[in-house]
């Protein structure tokens, strides 16, 4: 078990590898990462991103960006808005799944726009999200003033009617929980199991492009961002539908590129 904070997304990722790279066998358990700015990119940062990017397409596995997308199409956002993510999005996603073979991959986004409720009725939990937390917003002053306490909302992944039959291969991202407090968005995820080098990155992208999103439709900040890799492994070899095939010294060489990166900025501030 290990909490591992930093400012950005890539400082955070690094620090991560690099923890879970020394435990013995390469893993660990409830790894706790919290990113205080996520949409954050300095100079240092996007090296980092380019260098990681560079690898996963370089060895067959699926790029950051397309990792990210699976959790927040921030693409459909930017071309039309949060209709074209509400209602455009799900259909041209769902068909796309259709013709997969590996018809459960990349399903995150969509079971965060389209779930059923108790009588069977489909809903949309982020769009129904957004009207919570704007309706919130107008009492945010005696809120704060009153009770003290934050709004909190939560969205499962995991479906028990499909996902329990499955041994492996089932939804890694089982539970987002987001809370409104001092006018920012937090954002808090649970990770049943966590490839650390053909996942993470893109995870932690894609969860701050959904907490921009939120905060873009809400009006409100953008806040902290923590995962719980409840299962954390530096993960090698060939990933199967996952993509990709590398081997241990490639990570550690991946790492080690990465943290020089860091360590030249860390002189070059000092």
């Amino acid at each position: 078990m290990e909490l591992i904070k930093g400012r950005t997304i890539p400082e955070v990722w690094l620090k991560a590898a690099q923890y879970v790279d020394g435990c013995p066998h390469h893993e660990d358990f409830d790894v706790f990462l919290h990113v205080s700015e996520p949409t954050v990119l300095e100079a240092e940062d996007r090296s980092i991103y380019e260098i990681v990017d560079g690898f996963l397409k370089q060895h067959g596995a699926y790029s950051i960006h397309t990792v990210a997308e699976t959790i927040f199409p921030l693409d459909e956002y930017m071309r039309g808005g949060p209709e074209a993510v509400f209602e455009t999005y799900p259909p041209r996603i769902k068909a796309i799944h259709a013709v997969r073979d590996d018809k459960n991959w990349g399903t995150y986004a969509y079971r965060l726009l389209r779930q059923k409720d108790r009588d069977g009725t489909i809903y949309n939990p982020l769009k129904d999200m957004v009207a919570k937390i704007r309706n919130h917003g107008k009492y945010t002053a005696s809120f704060e003033l009153g009770m003290g306490h934050p709004l909190e909302e939560d969205i499962p992944i995991y479906e028990g009617g499909t996902d329990r039959r499955r041994l492996y291969g089932g939804p890694c991202l089982s539970h987002l929980s987001i809370k409104v407090h001092d006018g920012a968005i937090r954002l808090n995820a649970t990770y049943r199991s966590h490839y650390y080098v053909r996942r993470l990155f893109g995870n932690l992208v894609g969860l701050g492009r959904l907490l921009y999103f939120l905060a873009s439709e809400t009006g409100l900040a953008i806040g902290g961002l923590t995962i719980n890799s409840t299962y954390a492994k530096i993960d090698r070899g060939d990933g199967g539908s996952c993509g990709g095939h590398w081997t241990k010294r490639d990570v550690d060489d991946l790492i080690a590129r990465c943290a020089r990166v860091h360590e030249i900025q860390e002189q070059e501030d000092a």
